[in-house]
């Protein structure tokens, strides 16, 4: 296992000694330690609440969020290490703006907008929106990037990290296997426990008259599922596929976003995102896939998942 994770890291750090740069990395910590100082500490940064909002000003408001923190870290990085030839290609802005724009729109995006489900009952609506709102990114994310590799991105490897490569698989999984001390100690805390479990199977009871367990496994599967499309969109598209244009450069201005994606989230998962996501998002340019960042990213969810099921039915009730 150690030895596992010594190329691992290795990797990691290879990735680091050739990007890092005083000025680039001393700025994006400066800009990413102010957007998270604005978004919890004043009324208007929580003012940004993620989940159903109509499209419309909100969609506006996350659009200039997600643009305007991916492109205050790309243009300057790309201006202190005077990479002007990316900055004047047309593409680099077109494409990043298509995925920025993706982003705004299915964080926003409701199916209570377009489907009706009038004929069930209040909890029966609730259950089938909160499992639909998982699957949104398979909608509407998968098909666009689906659509550029097969005419855009010829050359990139599988679907933008969703390839055959198992490199460092073994690592990634005994890497999660140190850290579960460690989310199970921070799964207590009060942000966690106020915010998680996603799904509380207690409020929902046997909706639609079916058993409790039923209806749990429905949404978790649906629920990790999506971690998937969030790996293939911030490691995939914003990390592989930016990389294309930008090679290394791509992975800070993704770690930004990705940073803002869980603003309104416990302030100590949003500051882990960070780290969280430039490791995955280095170890990505590394190897060109993204099943690491699966591995890792849905394991923590399913267990913070199970860790709160067992303090509500076990240590509360039991």
């Amino acid at each position: 296992m150690l030895n596992n994770l010594r190329f691992l890291f290795r990797d990691f750090l290879s990735f680091f000694r050739q990007d890092f740069n005083f000025k680039v990395y001393s700025y994006f910590f400066l800009v990413i330690a102010g957007s998270i100082l604005v978004n919890y500490c004043t009324a208007w940064g929580q003012s940004f609440e993620r989940g159903y909002t109509p499209l419309g000003t909100s969609f506006l408001n996350h659009l200039l969020r997600y643009g305007s923190l991916y492109y205050l870290i790309a243009i300057p990085i790309l201006i202190i290490k005077k990479q002007y030839e990316e900055l004047r290609n047309p593409v680099f802005y077109l494409k990043s703006a298509l995925f920025i724009t993706l982003l705004a729109f299915t964080d926003n995006f409701s199916w209570r907008d377009v489907l009706n489900f009038s004929n069930y009952n209040a909890f029966e609506q609730s259950y089938i929106f909160k499992v639909l709102w998982r699957t949104r990114n398979l909608f509407f994310i998968l098909p666009v990037l689906i659509f550029l590799r097969i005419f855009i991105d010829k050359k990139i490897k599988g679907l933008y990290g969703l390839c055959r490569g198992t490199h460092h698989i073994k690592a990634y999984m005994s890497l999660y296997l140190i850290i579960v001390p460690i989310l199970i100690a921070v799964s207590f805390t009060p942000d966690f426990l106020s915010y998680y479990p996603s799904y509380k199977p207690w409020v929902f009871g046997g909706v639609f008259e079916r058993p409790m367990w039923l209806n749990t496994f429905i949404y978790e599967f649906v629920y990790m599922s999506d971690f998937v499309m969030v790996e293939l969109f911030f490691r995939g598209a914003l990390v592989i596929g930016m990389a294309a244009l930008l090679g290394r450069n791509a992975v800070l201005p993704m770690v930004a976003v990705y940073v803002a994606l869980h603003f309104g989230k416990p302030a100590a998962e949003t500051i882990s995102a960070i780290f969280g996501g430039y490791f995955l998002g280095a170890l990505a340019f590394q190897t060109r896939h993204i099943w690491g960042g699966v591995i890792i990213h849905m394991g923590i969810a399913l267990l913070i998942e199970l860790v709160r099921f067992f303090d509500y039915y076990i240590l509360k009730i039991g």
